[in-house]
């Protein structure tokens, strides 16, 4: 497996339509949700790609402390391609997402905007339930944060 951290502006062309089809075939396509998905954010963000072969297989978007949310960094767009879910890849994806975060930004909370249907999965992995359920684009999320260990 190949693993890429970039930011907007290191992306090749390639790897930007990989990440934006990726994102489109997941949560536009397969969960049936119209929302915009370029949401002006991309710029603003680290990109943290994983490679099988030629094949872009799990992504997510990292942000440093106040861009999205005040004094924390946050990690979204966490997505597995459909054809790689059931293994390891998403917690590999999510800890190293995490590492990333607590290396670069050490005395910084981390949120992300989980699914609720996901919230067990997250919470094994530090992730602490930190609102009430809401919805986004008709389907069901809350706020979870990994506390950073200061």
């Amino acid at each position: 497996m190949k693993k890429i951290i970039s930011s907007f502006e290191e992306l090749t062309t390639n790897q930007l339509y990989d990440l934006t089809k990726l994102r489109q075939d997941v949560f536009i396509i397969e969960q049936n949700c119209i929302y915009p998905d370029l949401d002006g954010y991309d710029k603003k963000a680290s990109h943290f790609l994983i490679y099988e072969k030629e094949e872009l297989v799990a992504y997510s978007r990292i942000f440093p402390p106040d861009i999205k949310y005040d004094a924390e960094t946050s990690i979204g767009r966490i997505i597995v391609s459909k054809e790689k879910r059931g293994g390891n890849l998403g917690e590999t994806l999510i800890k190293q997402s995490i590492n990333y975060c607590t290396k670069n930004f050490p005395n910084s909370n981390i949120r992300i905007e989980a699914q609720a249907k996901l919230k067990n999965y997250y919470s094994h992995l530090g992730f602490i339930e930190d609102s009430d359920v809401y919805l986004v684009d008709g389907i069901d999320h809350l706020q979870m944060v990994y506390k950073a260990k200061n």
